[in-house]
């Protein structure tokens, strides 16, 4: 279909509530979509192999459209090898297991403590937002001290992602690119200045790359901390409000979570998946075939990784939940090959912390409202997500 414009499908108001009917649709009907801006947007799960295809390897060309777009251009994200490997390799120190374990503890505590206020709120308002109550507020939290961002900080660049996502917009206007665009350079000012005077807590992630960027230049090193603080906590964020919402529709399964968290967590991020596009930059080095469809070179090639999660090709009743989910292919809710999340363990950890610990204080949630979402990124990002405590408790 050539008129199919995909973000602004993605974009309208019923596809932003449940957009597995669209996905089941494209899959169907244009699993290898062109749209009218050039890029290929690939829907089913058997042409994932082709994320570790070394033939969609390409260098972004420089994008100057926007100082944001620029600088993400430039991140890991869209680098290839071997310039990508070697800023993998420095990007890695930062999610240290020993790290990892330590943010865990304070994630727990931060969990703790927000979901004992979120059941304050609830009591006494009957009705709370839980995105900006407890997700937004809890992986921010656990990304500033994972990485070491000191407290006087924390509220000055918790602010800015969330602009930033601006100049993402297909449709962005002026004032919403320069409004994306003071956000990263505020962003990349700051972290500049905490490069060069080691201006982050001793022992954090962001430390630990600095000591150790070896033949990585300044400007390297920082704008890697500007993708790494951008990205890594709205992963978690937009997976752990997925996760919930699911949690609300099957309180039968809550007995489930405690007993196996990785298997319910595992197959929460195939059922509802944070990423709806992978971000990484893969363009055709030559002409290729994938499936029927010829795709002519240096064609940008973009993956649904969301709607290949639901495959039932890949995933047999694969819009039903279920953790006991056996012999099927693994999911890629973070990607696949070298460009997958660098901070998907993290994630992961966060969700199951979020998860567990929700269920523990408020383990009867409803809905008070249809959550609401972020048009045009390539996360499903809740914008709000009021919730009342239920009513009564129904199983599956």
């Amino acid at each position: 279909m050539k008129n199919l414009h995909l973000f602004d499908a993605l974009a309208k108001p019923e596809t932003l509530d449940d957009p597995y009917p669209f996905y089941s649709w494209l899959r169907e009907h244009h699993p290898v979509h062109l749209d009218p801006d050039g890029t290929v947007y690939i829907s089913r799960y058997e042409y994932a192999v082709l994320l570790k295809d070394p033939a969609l390897r390409d260098a972004p060309v420089d994008d100057t459209r926007s100082y944001t777009l620029r600088t993400l251009n430039q991140a890991l994200i869209k680098a290839v090898p071997p310039r990508h490997t070697q800023l993998r390799r420095a990007g890695a120190v930062a999610f240290d297991r020993r790290l990892l374990a330590r943010a865990g503890n304070q994630a727990r505590e931060t969990a703790e403590r927000l979901a004992r206020q979120l059941a304050d709120t609830l009591a006494r308002d009957g009705r709370a937002d839980l995105h900006t109550a407890y997700t937004l507020p809890l992986t921010q939290r656990t990304a500033a001290a994972v990485f070491g961002i000191p407290a006087r900080d924390f509220d000055l660049l918790a602010a800015l992602p969330a602009r930033m996502f601006g100049a993402l917009y297909p449709h962005a206007t002026p004032a919403g690119v320069a409004d994306a665009d003071e956000a990263s350079r505020t962003l990349f000012a700051y972290l500049a200045n905490a490069v060069h005077h080691r201006g982050f807590t001793r022992g954090s992630g962001f430390a630990r790359l600095v000591d150790a960027r070896g033949s990585l230049p300044p400007d390297e090193v920082v704008r890697l901390c500007w993708m790494l603080w951008w990205g890594s906590y709205t992963s978690a964020l937009a997976a752990i409000d997925l996760a919930v919402l699911t949690l609300i529709e099957r309180p039968g399964t809550i007995t489930l979570l405690h007993r196996d968290t990785r298997a319910w967590v595992e197959e929460a991020l195939r059922y509802r998946s944070p990423h709806i596009i992978n971000s990484a930059n893969l363009t055709t080095r030559h002409e290729m075939s994938i499936g029927t469809t010829t795709v002519e070179a240096h064609t940008p090639v973009r993956f649904l990784l969301a709607a290949m999660n639901r495959d039932e090709a890949a995933f047999p009743q694969a819009d039903t939940f279920d953790p006991h989910r056996t012999g099927t292919r693994h999911h890629i809710a973070f990607g696949e090959g070298i460009h997958s999340c660098i901070g998907a363990q993290l994630a992961r950890m966060e969700i199951a912390t979020a998860l567990t610990v929700l269920a523990t204080h408020l383990p009867r949630l409803a809905l008070a409202g249809p959550p609401t979402w972020r048009p045009y990124t390539t996360q499903r990002l809740c914008h709000s997500f009021p919730v009342a405590p239920a009513t009564r408790t129904t199983d599956d």
